[in-house]
């Protein structure tokens, strides 16, 4: 699939008052996948061909029993909510939460590692207690590197990361995850940040509603973020969405509040065209500007 737009932005960031325009190419990606044994064992080879072409996820899984599956390879975290269990082409955003973004390894504000929200290693994940066609209580348990895709790990500790999701009905399902990593980062070796988040989403036919907050630490800066969306999928092809968040820190790195009007036009299956509305407001002392506005407009196309 492709992902491709144009963005316009009255700021980059709080540090800096130039504006963007500017047409971009988001993702380009191909993706080979199978199974075999009866659909006990599948793989997936993803590779990102926007600029430097890079492998974004190599792994193989084996399921021998819906309570016990193991994966192996580099594979997305399975910290907090959207950055595994929400994938690109079905997000509801362009711009993924801060928590995802900040949180979860997919930018290098605070540990140094942006890994597209991945890492190398192994997992133990499953579901208990089946009803109908999903399992009331569903766990993660996995070990990683800690530094990022494609790359050897640069010290001799490993993050661990858990996570429980509890579904009471099908379409409500609650979370819990824990991640603790140890990253060598701006000249501290072992620098601890452990991070944890709690959240829920309610995902049915016509309404999506999603809430999580989380908090981490990197060494001796502490940082807490927010994000409470909602959205109504129209009778296809159209869905409106909704988003509200925050993200703080001691170290006033990312102070600051955003809101995202979001509109999705799916009229074919390999068609999707996201416009988002973007007004974010910085609260840092020294921001030169109090805040902005962006707009955002994406094209998926899937082959």
């Amino acid at each position: 699939y492709i992902q491709g737009g144009y963005e316009w932005n009255e700021a980059t960031s709080s540090e800096s008052d130039s504006p963007i325009s500017t047409f971009y190419l988001k993702r380009a990606r191909v993706i080979l996948s199978g199974d075999a044994a009866q659909e006990k064992i599948d793989y997936r080879l993803q590779v990102d061909m926007a600029g430097s072409p890079q492998i974004c996820d190599l792994y193989v899984r084996y399921k021998p029993l819906n309570g016990l599956k193991m994966q192996l390879g580099q594979f997305k975290v399975p910290f907090a909510i959207e950055n595994e269990l929400r994938g690109p082409t079905s997000f509801e955003f362009i711009d993924y939460s801060y928590i995802t973004t900040y949180f979860s390894r997919n930018d290098n504000r605070y540990d140094g590692i942006k890994a597209g929200g991945r890492d190398i290693g192994f997992q133990l994940y499953g579901g208990f207690i089946n009803k109908e066609d999903f399992s009331i209580i569903n766990y993660n348990l996995a070990v990683f590197n800690g530094s990022g895709i494609n790359t050897k790990d640069n010290n001799l500790s490993k993050d661990l990361v858990a996570r429980i999701i509890v579904k009471p009905i099908k379409d409500l399902s609650i979370s819990a995850s824990y991640m603790y990593a140890e990253t060598n980062f701006n000249g501290v070796a072992y620098m601890k940040s452990p991070r944890w988040s709690v959240g829920a989403w309610y995902n049915s036919r016509h309404w999506v509603a999603r809430a999580e907050y989380a908090e981490a630490k990197f060494g001796n800066t502490d940082a807490s973020s927010l994000y409470a969306l909602a959205g109504y999928h129209f009778e296809r092809p159209w869905s409106i969405v909704a988003r509200y968040e925050f993200i703080n820190d001691t170290s006033n790195i990312l102070n600051q509040e955003r809101i995202t009007l979001g509109g999705v036009y799916k009229p074919y299956n390999f068609l999707r065209i996201q416009l988002n509305t973007t007004y974010t407001m910085y609260n840092k002392p020294q921001a030169l500007i109090d805040n902005a506005l962006g707009v955002n407009l994406m094209v998926t196309a899937i082959f």
